[in-house]
């Protein structure tokens, strides 16, 4: 049990910000960390939704909640998934060769086609969020639980779920150190357990929103796997960098589709 609670620490500490008391890492918490990942999904998704709530109590206007709101997330990760969406959008959009394309991928430097991108993604998120939070507050159901806006707590868990198990399902780039270390010690289990959190809050999705918390799902499943299965093709196997960039491309469908409900 010992050695599960290290590895949910470990977890925390790899992929928030969230204070922790100090504590040893080791191989066999590591080995545990992306049986955790869902979890921090839901930590996630409950702060944004906690964030969202309180803004709107405190009477910020729905410019000011957006902004917030959306910024939430990627400070609450330390920008990690955000790093590797620039990353891969910088070498994929070079249309150069795989080499130039390894490269370009680790260069420290951020490249024009990663600015490019991210400002876009941030345009698109903003529009799909305002729409979103707007709707909730017009509709006057943010007291209610079938309101729009709790879809922020499930599509952390489920960019997250999907994302940890094609990261352990498929082969691993060969310069990716960060992708081996997480598939070490890993098994039928975990991806067993990511597999399990995917499907359970894909259900919860179509019991809340019902046809539309379906079409969410199956747009961030499909969506995203294409887009990772493209960069793994690039790349020749998957990395850090590219469940980052599938997480963030998954979570950005994911509220596009809410704006609509």
């Amino acid at each position: 049990m010992k050695k599960y609670f290290k590895g949910f620490l470990m977890a925390i500490s790899m992929f928030t910000v969230i204070p922790l008391p100090r504590y040893e890492w080791d191989d066999e918490g590591g080995k545990n960390i992306m049986k955790f990942y869902p979890v921090i999904g839901l930590i996630v998704g409950l702060i944004w939704y906690g964030v969202f709530r309180l803004l709107n109590l405190l009477g910020a206007s729905i410019m000011v909640t957006t902004a917030i709101t959306l910024i939430t997330p990627f400070i609450l990760t330390g920008m990690l998934h955000l790093d590797g969406y620039m990353d891969v959008c910088d070498a994929l959009l070079s249309r150069r060769d795989k080499e130039e394309k390894l490269r370009i991928l680790k260069d420290p430097h951020t490249g024009a086609f990663a600015v490019i991108s991210v400002v876009m993604l941030f345009v698109v998120n903003f529009s799909g969020l305002y729409t979103v939070i707007s709707n909730s507050i017009q509709d006057n159901s943010i007291n209610n639980i079938n309101t729009s806006a709790i879809g922020l707590i499930l599509i952390p868990i489920i960019s997250r779920s999907l994302m940890g198990y094609l990261l352990l399902s498929k082969e691993s780039m060969k310069r990716s150190s960060l992708g081996a270390f997480f598939k070490q010690g890993t098994g039928k289990i975990d991806r067993f357990i990511l597999l399990s959190f995917l499907i359970i809050s894909s259900i919860i999705s179509i019991f809340i929103f019902g046809i539309c918390g379906l079409i969410m799902s199956l747009a961030m499943i499909l969506v995203s796997t294409f887009f990772v299965n493209n960069a793994v093709k690039e790349f020749g196997g998957m990395s850090g960098d590219s469940a980052g960039y599938g997480l963030v491309i998954a979570e950005t469908i994911g509220i596009l589709i809410l704006s609509f409900i």
